[in-house]
Protein backbone atom coordinates (compact mmCIF):
# COMPACT_ATOMS: atom_id res chain seq x y z
CA UNK A 1 0.00 0.00 0.00
CA UNK A 2 1.61 3.43 -1.12
CA UNK A 3 1.30 6.35 0.63
CA UNK A 4 -0.85 8.07 -1.62
CA UNK A 5 -3.92 5.45 -0.65
CA UNK A 6 -2.73 5.87 2.85
CA UNK A 7 -3.33 9.46 3.28
CA UNK A 8 -6.43 9.27 0.76
CA UNK A 9 -8.08 6.36 3.27
CA UNK A 10 -9.14 9.03 6.28
CA UNK A 11 -10.41 11.45 3.52
CA UNK A 12 -12.23 9.23 1.73
CA UNK A 13 -14.21 7.89 5.46
CA UNK A 14 -14.85 11.61 5.70
CA UNK A 15 -16.61 12.55 2.51
CA UNK A 16 -18.73 8.97 2.60
CA UNK A 17 -20.18 10.55 5.82
CA UNK A 18 -22.09 13.17 4.23
CA UNK A 19 -22.89 16.80 4.77
CA UNK A 20 -23.01 16.72 8.57
CA UNK A 21 -19.56 15.75 8.38
CA UNK A 22 -18.27 19.71 7.94
CA UNK A 23 -20.04 20.74 10.89
CA UNK A 24 -18.79 17.78 12.85
CA UNK A 25 -15.18 18.64 11.86
CA UNK A 26 -15.70 22.17 12.61
CA UNK A 27 -17.12 21.19 16.29
CA UNK A 28 -13.73 19.15 16.65
CA UNK A 29 -11.31 22.10 15.42
CA UNK A 30 -13.17 24.42 17.85
CA UNK A 31 -12.94 22.11 20.78
CA UNK A 32 -9.08 21.54 19.80
CA UNK A 33 -9.23 25.59 19.60
CA UNK A 34 -10.25 26.23 23.28
CA UNK A 35 -8.86 23.82 24.97
CA UNK A 36 -5.44 24.83 23.28
CA UNK A 37 -6.40 28.20 24.42
CA UNK A 38 -7.45 28.03 27.78
CA UNK A 39 -4.09 25.83 28.58
CA UNK A 40 -2.13 28.78 27.50
CA UNK A 41 -4.39 31.73 29.08
CA UNK A 42 -4.04 29.56 32.50
CA UNK A 43 -0.83 28.94 32.32
CA UNK A 44 -0.11 32.60 32.12
CA UNK A 45 -2.93 33.57 34.56
CA UNK A 46 -2.84 31.27 36.85
CA UNK A 47 -1.19 32.03 40.14
CA UNK A 48 0.50 28.94 42.13
CA UNK A 49 -0.72 27.36 44.96
CA UNK A 50 2.73 27.80 46.21
CA UNK A 51 2.62 31.21 46.30
CA UNK A 52 -0.37 31.55 47.93
CA UNK A 53 0.93 29.70 51.05
CA UNK A 54 3.96 31.86 51.27
CA UNK A 55 2.29 34.98 50.38
CA UNK A 56 -0.78 34.13 53.28
CA UNK A 57 2.39 33.24 55.39
CA UNK A 58 3.68 36.57 55.24
CA UNK A 59 0.83 37.90 55.68
CA UNK A 60 -0.19 36.25 58.85
CA UNK A 61 3.19 37.72 60.18
CA UNK A 62 2.28 41.63 59.57
CA UNK A 63 5.10 41.55 57.24
CA UNK A 64 3.53 43.49 54.49
CA UNK A 65 6.11 44.99 52.65
CA UNK A 66 7.81 41.09 51.93
CA UNK A 67 4.35 40.01 50.75
CA UNK A 68 3.81 42.81 48.24
CA UNK A 69 7.57 41.61 47.43
CA UNK A 70 6.93 38.45 46.67
CA UNK A 71 3.25 39.12 44.86
CA UNK A 72 5.05 41.93 42.73
CA UNK A 73 7.78 39.14 41.55
CA UNK A 74 5.46 36.83 40.95
CA UNK A 75 3.77 35.97 37.93
CA UNK A 76 -0.41 35.34 37.73
CA UNK A 77 -3.06 37.23 38.19
CA UNK A 78 -3.52 36.49 42.23
CA UNK A 79 -0.74 37.98 42.30
CA UNK A 80 -1.58 41.41 40.12
CA UNK A 81 -4.37 41.54 42.57
CA UNK A 82 -2.39 41.29 45.58
CA UNK A 83 -0.16 44.04 44.98
CA UNK A 84 -2.97 46.29 43.87
CA UNK A 85 -5.07 45.78 46.72
CA UNK A 86 -1.77 46.15 49.13
CA UNK A 87 -0.70 49.52 47.24
CA UNK A 88 -4.84 50.97 47.17
CA UNK A 89 -6.76 49.18 50.53
CA UNK A 90 -6.48 52.72 52.39
CA UNK A 91 -8.37 53.80 49.73
CA UNK A 92 -11.10 51.45 49.88
CA UNK A 93 -12.32 51.86 53.29
CA UNK A 94 -15.11 49.76 54.76
CA UNK A 95 -15.33 48.77 50.81
CA UNK A 96 -12.43 46.75 50.98
CA UNK A 97 -14.14 43.24 51.26
CA UNK A 98 -16.64 44.13 47.88
CA UNK A 99 -13.79 45.25 46.10
CA UNK A 100 -11.28 42.53 46.51
CA UNK A 101 -14.37 39.75 45.64
CA UNK A 102 -15.21 41.31 43.28
CA UNK A 103 -11.63 42.02 41.14
CA UNK A 104 -11.60 38.04 42.61
CA UNK A 105 -14.49 37.65 40.58
CA UNK A 106 -13.82 39.28 37.24
CA UNK A 107 -10.77 37.15 37.35
CA UNK A 108 -12.80 33.95 37.56
CA UNK A 109 -15.00 34.94 34.82
CA UNK A 110 -12.17 35.36 32.91
CA UNK A 111 -11.10 31.78 33.51
CA UNK A 112 -14.53 30.42 32.79
CA UNK A 113 -14.50 32.14 29.21
CA UNK A 114 -15.15 30.08 26.15
CA UNK A 115 -16.66 26.83 28.86
CA UNK A 116 -20.29 28.07 27.50
CA UNK A 117 -18.90 26.94 23.76
CA UNK A 118 -17.42 23.79 24.78
CA UNK A 119 -20.31 22.75 26.15
CA UNK A 120 -22.24 23.36 23.41
CA UNK A 121 -20.26 21.39 21.44
CA UNK A 122 -20.39 18.67 23.30
CA UNK A 123 -24.50 18.30 23.32
CA UNK A 124 -24.36 19.16 19.37
CA UNK A 125 -21.83 16.70 18.33
CA UNK A 126 -23.86 13.79 18.89
CA UNK A 127 -27.06 15.25 17.83
CA UNK A 128 -25.23 16.58 14.44
CA UNK A 129 -23.75 12.62 13.89
CA UNK A 130 -27.34 11.34 14.79
CA UNK A 131 -28.99 13.72 12.36
CA UNK A 132 -26.33 12.85 9.63
CA UNK A 133 -27.09 9.07 10.43
CA UNK A 134 -30.99 9.74 9.92
CA UNK A 135 -30.28 11.80 6.86
CA UNK A 136 -28.46 8.89 5.29
CA UNK A 137 -30.53 6.31 5.85
CA UNK A 138 -33.65 8.00 4.62
CA UNK A 139 -31.34 8.24 1.53
CA UNK A 140 -30.41 4.63 1.61
CA UNK A 141 -33.98 3.29 1.94
CA UNK A 142 -35.72 5.98 -0.51
CA UNK A 143 -32.65 4.59 -3.30
CA UNK A 144 -34.11 0.62 -2.02
CA UNK A 145 -37.91 1.71 -3.20
CA UNK A 146 -37.39 3.77 -6.00
CA UNK A 147 -35.42 2.11 -8.03
CA UNK A 148 -35.30 -1.41 -6.29
CA UNK A 149 -31.60 -1.57 -5.60
CA UNK A 150 -29.89 -4.32 -4.25
CA UNK A 151 -30.77 -4.73 -0.26
CA UNK A 152 -26.82 -5.02 0.13
CA UNK A 153 -26.08 -1.98 -1.33
CA UNK A 154 -28.50 -0.58 1.07
CA UNK A 155 -27.29 -1.73 4.23
CA UNK A 156 -23.97 -0.40 2.85
CA UNK A 157 -25.34 2.95 2.50
CA UNK A 158 -26.88 2.52 6.58
CA UNK A 159 -23.15 1.75 7.35
CA UNK A 160 -21.91 4.52 5.67
CA UNK A 161 -24.68 6.51 7.59
CA UNK A 162 -23.24 5.62 10.68
CA UNK A 163 -19.91 7.28 9.85
CA UNK A 164 -21.24 10.57 11.73
CA UNK A 165 -22.53 8.83 14.45
CA UNK A 166 -19.34 7.27 15.58
CA UNK A 167 -17.62 10.90 14.34
CA UNK A 168 -19.93 12.64 16.65
CA UNK A 169 -19.60 10.71 19.50
CA UNK A 170 -15.92 10.49 19.62
CA UNK A 171 -15.73 14.83 19.41
CA UNK A 172 -18.53 14.82 22.03
CA UNK A 173 -16.05 12.49 24.56
CA UNK A 174 -12.85 14.41 23.47
CA UNK A 175 -14.28 17.49 24.56
CA UNK A 176 -15.78 16.54 27.71
CA UNK A 177 -12.26 15.12 28.40
CA UNK A 178 -11.08 18.77 27.52
CA UNK A 179 -13.96 20.19 29.57
CA UNK A 180 -13.04 17.91 33.02
CA UNK A 181 -9.64 18.84 32.76
CA UNK A 182 -10.18 22.12 32.32
CA UNK A 183 -13.04 22.53 35.15
CA UNK A 184 -10.67 20.88 37.31
CA UNK A 185 -8.21 24.05 36.58
CA UNK A 186 -10.88 26.67 37.37
CA UNK A 187 -11.69 24.75 40.62
CA UNK A 188 -8.14 25.08 41.63
CA UNK A 189 -8.01 28.30 40.71
CA UNK A 190 -10.86 29.35 42.51
CA UNK A 191 -10.07 27.64 45.94
CA UNK A 192 -6.33 29.90 45.65
CA UNK A 193 -8.09 33.16 44.58
CA UNK A 194 -10.33 32.71 47.42
CA UNK A 195 -7.71 32.43 49.76
CA UNK A 196 -5.92 35.06 48.40
CA UNK A 197 -9.19 36.95 49.03
CA UNK A 198 -9.57 36.21 52.74
CA UNK A 199 -6.25 36.67 53.83
CA UNK A 200 -6.09 39.76 52.20
CA UNK A 201 -9.96 41.45 53.87
CA UNK A 202 -8.59 39.86 56.98
CA UNK A 203 -5.13 41.25 57.77
CA UNK A 204 -6.04 44.77 55.84
CA UNK A 205 -9.03 45.27 57.41
CA UNK A 206 -7.46 45.33 60.72
CA UNK A 207 -4.84 47.95 59.64
CA UNK A 208 -7.10 50.17 58.18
Amino acid sequence: MDIGTILWAPIDYFLRGGLCMWPLLLCSFGALFIGYERYKYYKVTKTGTKFVMDFETLMNRGDLSGARGLAAASKGAGAELCVDVIDNYKEYGKRLQSIVFFKIDRIIGGFNDHMNMLGVIIGLSPMLGLLGTITGMISSFNALNEQRTNPMTVTAGIGEALITTVFGLVISIAAMCIHAYLTRRIKAAELDLDELGSVLVDVLGMKQ
